[in-house]
């Protein structure tokens, strides 16, 4: 439906930008034509990128996560009837099963 929050989409996301640091991170050792120190140094820098985008991920992630529990318990509430109408309908069930049961036993 239009307009629903879509978690797994979210997940996905997370999940690729997970895997494109990675992918970046590996790319980087793979053509590092630098020394030692000037790669552990380019190293450290990639890390601290990918651990803030992990952790900024992370909180959209669970912000959207909560966005979409609050919306999902919101419908609900909105289309749960109302108890004292269910206690009618009950009686009402009830009082028509008394009925059918009075009907087989005089026919009987």
């Amino acid at each position: 439906m239009e307009g629903e929050i879509g978690v797994s989409n979210n997940g996905d996301l997370f999940v690729g930008m997970m895997v494109g640091g990675v992918m970046g991170f590996v790319a980087g050792l793979m053509v590092a034509p630098e020394s030692g120190e000037d790669t552990r140094d380019r190293l450290r820098e990639q890390a601290r990128t990918m651990a803030e985008e992990f952790r900024e991920g992370a909180e959209e992630f669970t912000v959207k996560l909560k966005d979409g529990a609050e919306e999902v318990m919101r419908r609900s509430q909105e289309n749960l009837p109302d108890p004292d109408q269910l206690d009618g309908k009950l009686e009402q069930l009830e009082q028509k099963l008394r009925q059918l049961e009075e009907q087989l036993d005089s026919s009987s």
